[in-house]
C-alpha cells in the first residue's frame, strides 16, 4: 500500500516525516519491505528548489564533503513537499531537472564523478534561476571567484570577468538578483561561503552576502576547518531553515558547533 506521509504538524513533525519515508524507501529498494512511495510530479511540489554545486578545481580535495552535504540536505527534505535539482558548474553532462525521488537523487549524486573546471558562476546560477518549472528558491555554494560575467541584457556570455567594466561582479550580481526578482513574488538565494574567512577572500564572501541580502536569502561562511559540510547544509532544508532567522544560531552553525 502507498506510504501515508500526512501533514507534518511542526518542523519536529516534518523532519520525523521525512526521516521515516526515507527510511521506507531505502528498505524498499533492499526488497525488505512492501511499502512504496509515490513521487508526484516535481512541478506539484511545493518547495522547489535548485543547488548550485561549485565543482571547480580549486574544490578538489572537498567534492566528496560537498556531495555528503547536498545528499544530507535532501534526506531532510519531506518526500513530496520539495524537489530538487543540483547545478554542478561547468557540468554538461549532468541532468538538471527538477526531481521529487530525493533518496534517488541522493545515490545518483554519491556515485557521480563531477568534473573539474572552472567557476562560471553567474551563468550556472542564471540557468537554474530561469529553467522549468519554476523555482522558489536558490541555494549557490563556492569557496572562490566567478570565472565569468553576464552581458547587460544577460543573454550572452562573456569569456570571463576579466574585461573593461569597472566592477563586473556587481555588474553580473545586478542580473542574477533582476532575474529572481522578475519571477513571481520573487526567488531568495541563500548563499554559502565554502572556504576561510579572512582578508583574501572578503571580495568573494561580500558578493555572496549582497546576493542574499538583496533577495531576502540567507548567508553563511562553512570553514572546512571547523564545519562538517554534512552536518551544516542540511539546515538549508526547508524543515530546518526556520533556525537560520536566529543570527545566534547561524553564528554557532558557523563555528561548528551545531551537529
Amino acid at each position: 500500500m502507498p506510504f501515508d506521509i500526512g501533514a507534518p504538524r511542526n518542523s519536529n513533525d516534518a523532519k520525523r516525516a521525512a526521516l521515516e519515508a526515507a527510511k521506507n524507501a531505502a528498505a524498499t529498494s533492499t526488497g525488505k519491505s512492501t511499502s512504496i512511495i509515490r513521487y508526484i510530479l516535481p512541478a506539484d511540489c511545493p518547495d522547489r528548489i535548485r543547488i548550485v554545486f561549485d565543482n571547480s578545481g580549486s574544490m578538489g580535495g572537498q567534492i566528496t564533503n560537498a556531495k555528503n552535504g547536498v545528499v544530507e540536505f535532501l534526506r531532510n527534505c519531506i518526500p513530496n513537499q520539495t524537489s530538487v535539482a543540483v547545478h554542478p558548474m561547468g557540468t554538461t553532462e549532468w541532468k538538471t531537472a527538477l526531481r521529487s525521488d530525493l533518496p534517488q537523487l541522493g545515490k545518483d549524486i554519491e556515485e557521480c564523478r563531477f568534473r573539474l573546471g572552472g567557476t562560471p558562476f553567474f551563468n550556472t546560477c542564471k540557468q537554474a534561476l530561469e529553467a522549468t518549472p519554476i523555482l522558489t528558491r536558490l541555494v549557490a555554494f563556492t569557496d572562490g571567484s566567478p570565472t565569468d560575467a553576464l552581458a547587460a541584457d544577460y543573454g550572452e556570455e562573456l569569456d570571463t570577468y576579466y574585461g573593461s567594466r569597472s566592477n563586473p561582479w556587481i555588474h553580473s550580481a545586478d542580473i542574477i538578483i533582476k532575474i529572481a526578482k522578475s519571477t513571481g513574488t520573487g526567488i531568495p538565494i541563500d548563499t554559502v561561503f565554502f572556504g576561510v574567512a579572512n582578508e583574501g577572500t572578503s571580495r568573494e564572501r561580500e558578493l555572496l552576502k549582497y546576493l542574499s541580502d538583496a533577495t531576502g536569502g540567507f548567508f553563511m561562511v562553512f570553514d572546512p576547518a571547523k564545519v562538517n559540510f554534512r552536518t551544516a547544509f542540511k539546515y538549508l532544508a526547508p524543515v530546518n531553515r526556520l533556525q537560520l532567522t536566529s543570527g545566534s544560531f547561524r553564528a554557532s552553525l558557523e563555528r561548528g558547533e551545531r551537529k
